[in-house]
């Protein structure tokens, strides 16, 4: 459902690209912070079972109040649509942090080995469905026109509804073969009742009591030392957290901001045009691949090496990793800006001409130029704030009279663009509503406009609609009429459309040889066109020499894209690689290294770090503190090697927890047996002299 979220949210729900980036980290915010209840719910009430069984049916509700939602006037569309990522935000978030933890609870002792191949399957087996839905579900949205739009959101985010159903209905007949373990009651409650007892005791503790070694000792006199004891264990490995949630940040922008890059690239590999959210579906590709090969090859070599042979020497590793797909990301947005049409600075505008006459046309107005047929002409700084005058005369087409003085006023920062056409006897100018703009959705922009040389109204009341068939989409685009003041001229035309890069043919179903309102065939075609994605085009319609035959031509008003969007696979490449050294080390170092009564909850806190790292994105998106994108990516980048040194150094001092899997007994200081337990962890850090 996220690899089309962000294209919902600007073509549909029409924000703009740092609100819909907000909107966008905000939902994947909501997933990764709501395990941590998921996870007090599993380990303190229903269990791991129940939680994901019950939290499931929310995650479904959630995901067909969001298909509905995007149904044309069926419901309020943002606010359902906003209820509906809220409901899935919770449900996923119920689901994440049991599911990894209730599969850990199917190994027991001396299964260390399968254990570790369990997280790796099971990271494989999520990517694997992330590959086939990140790949059909831009073609339910683009490819699939349904409720009269050319695209079927409905339908993109429906497919997800049915599949969560069937899947819980598989989970479910699962439930006689696993091994379920009940609720530990309610370990958060207490382990924050014993960290702020501990804190209140150590606030209040006076010179001639005893002073405790550890802060978290004074609760010793309310809490048993096993809980004590654990508490130390997750507060030390929540230490290690505190820089990851920038790897998330990264990671996560795969459908943010990586997606707003590819709508401005060239996708075309040969007769199929890949769409900019199709490309997420490199990472689950790569995933599906990496996984046997670093799992089988890379690391058994390392391994021979000495090399990253400890969990937090991967996941440091992987860091690293993240920061460099983002270094690549940045360069390659800088080659993406350098070819995009520029924005005018403040003070300044420019100004656009359209020549559409069959002979040159001369200017003189803020820049005095001669245009050749059917050239486009954009003057680039021009003065704003301030009324020009425009004139303009045909040379080499003696019929047509001089235009009147145009005077156009220029506004700071905008494009003004006319389209100089005529009747039969004079040079008339038409206004463009803003074409010098590049599409932002990896389609094309086209304005169509029909010109007639007679008066509309004295034809009957006909409809023209243009009629755009391709391959695979057909488009039909009403056409609004105008008439000019000057007599016998009347000109049809519409907004942008935006459409699917390809080739196409016209057809004008209501035409005929005479303009008094014959029918013809409603497949008259009219000519063919090709539009590349990123590219702004104006289309014609004009009665060819003077004749009732309609002519096409067409206008590249700016360049389509150009870099090729395969250019992005090194980058994808590079933070897959960093993904499996970092989240699958991570999800298997946090089951491995928790209290076996807390594991739901450390994996909590595991998945509470991509909920930090998309809360970073929001606020850079909130502030725009870069008016260029490739600045904001090197400033990730280097924000991830600056943390990752960090966590470098704090995991050289870190000493793994063991968990042995025998009876030991727990004794004092005074050398006390206290009682005797099971699963005792033990950890350098904290002196064995403890146990």
């Amino acid at each position: 459902m996220k690899a089309v979220l962000t294209l919902y949210l600007t073509m549909v729900l029409l924000y703009d690209e740092d609100t819909a980036t907000m909107i966008y980290h905000t939902f994947s915010m909501g997933c990764y912070f709501t395990p941590l209840f998921g996870a007090m719910l599993a380990d303190s009430f229903l269990g791991k079972f129940k939680t994901i069984f019950y939290v499931s049916i929310v995650y479904v509700m959630g995901n067909i109040i969001l298909s509905s939602a995007s149904i044309p006037n069926f419901l309020p569309m943002t606010v359902m649509s906003m209820i509906g990522l809220t409901l899935i935000a919770i449900g996923t978030g119920g689901i994440k942090p049991c599911v990894s933890a209730f599969g850990g609870d199917q190994f027991g002792p001396g299964q260390k080995r399968q254990l570790q191949s369990f997280f790796s399957l099971f990271y494989l087996s999520i990517n694997a469905g992330s590959l086939l839905s990140t790949f059909l579900t831009p073609i339910f949205r683009a490819d699939i026109h349904c409720f009269g739009n050319n695209t079927c959101y409905p339908l993109a985010f429906g497919v997800p509804s049915i599949l969560m159903i069937i899947a819980l209905a598989l989970f479910l007949c699962g439930k006689p073969f696993y091994n379920i373990i009940p609720p530990q009651g309610n370990i958060v409650l207490r382990v924050l009742q014993c960290i702020f007892y501990a804190l209140k005791r150590k606030v209040r503790i006076t010179k001639n009591e005893n002073r405790r070694e550890h802060w978290l000792d004074y609760a010793d006199d309310k809490y048993d030392l096993k809980l004590i004891e654990e508490i130390k264990v997750v507060l030390y490995i929540l230490r290690l957290y505190i820089p990851l949630p920038v790897f998330w940040a990264l990671f996560d922008q795969q459908g943010s901001r990586w997606t707003l890059q590819a709508t401005r690239m060239n996708g075309t590999l040969g007769n199929y045009s890949i769409k900019p959210d199709q490309m997420q579906v490199i990472n689950p590709l790569l995933i599906v691949v990496f996984i046997p090969l670093f799992e089988y090859i890379i690391y058994p070599i390392l391994a021979k090496c000495n090399c990253l042979t400890r969990s937090l020497q991967r996941i440091t590793a992987g860091g690293l990793l993240a920061a460099s797909s983002f270094f690549i990301a940045g360069f390659l947005q800088i080659k993406i800006e350098s070819s995009l049409p520029l924005t005018p600075a403040a003070g300044f505008s420019q100004f656009g001409v359209i020549n559409t006459l069959p002979c040159h046309l001369n200017l003189i107005g803020p820049r005095n130029i001669t245009l050749e047929p059917g050239e486009v002409h954009v003057s680039e700084n021009v003065k704003a704030n301030k009324t020009y005058k425009i004139s303009f005369a045909a040379d080499g087409c003696d019929n047509f009279t001089r235009a009147e003085d145009y005077n156009v006023t220029l506004a700071s920062g905008k494009i003004q663009t006319m389209m100089a056409t005529s009747n039969s006897k004079n040079i008339v100018l038409k206004n463009l509503e803003d074409p010098l703009r590049t599409s932002k959705t990896g389609t094309a922009n086209v304005q169509f406009f029909l010109i007639l040389h007679k008066n509309l109204k004295q034809q009957p009341k006909v409809n023209f609609t243009l009629i755009i068939k391709g391959k695979e989409n057909t488009y039909f685009v009403p056409l609004d009429f105008e008439k000019f003041s000057t007599k016998g001229l009347t000109i049809g035309s519409m907004a942008s459309k935006n459409i699917i890069p390809g080739e196409y043919n016209l057809y004008l179903p209501v035409a005929n040889s005479t303009w008094k309102g014959n029918l013809i065939h409603p497949d008259a075609k009219i000519g063919t066109f090709y539009v590349r994605n990123g590219g702004s085009y104006i289309l014609t319609l004009v009665p060819m020499n003077h004749t009732e035959k309609l002519g096409l031509h067409m206008y590249t008003i700016i360049q389509p894209n150009e870099i090729s969007m395969f250019l992005q696979i090194p980058q994808y490449m590079v933070i897959t690689a960093g993904e499996i050294m970092f989240s699958v080390t991570g999800l298997e170092f946090s089951y491995s290294q928790a209290p076996s009564s807390m594991k739901s909850v450390l994996q909590a806190a595991w998945l509470l770090t991509v909920a930090f790292g998309n809360l970073i994105v929001v606020i850079v998106a909130k502030l725009q503190l870069f008016h260029r994108q490739s600045h904001e990516f090197l400033m990730f980048a280097s924000l991830m090697v600056a943390v990752m040194l960090l966590f470098a150094v704090m995991a050289y001092f870190y000493k793994y927890v063991h968990q042995p899997q025998r009876e030991i007994n727990v004794i004092d200081k005074s050398n006390t047996e206290i009682t005797s337990r099971e699963n005792v962890f033990t950890n350098e850090a904290f002196g064995d002299d403890k146990l």
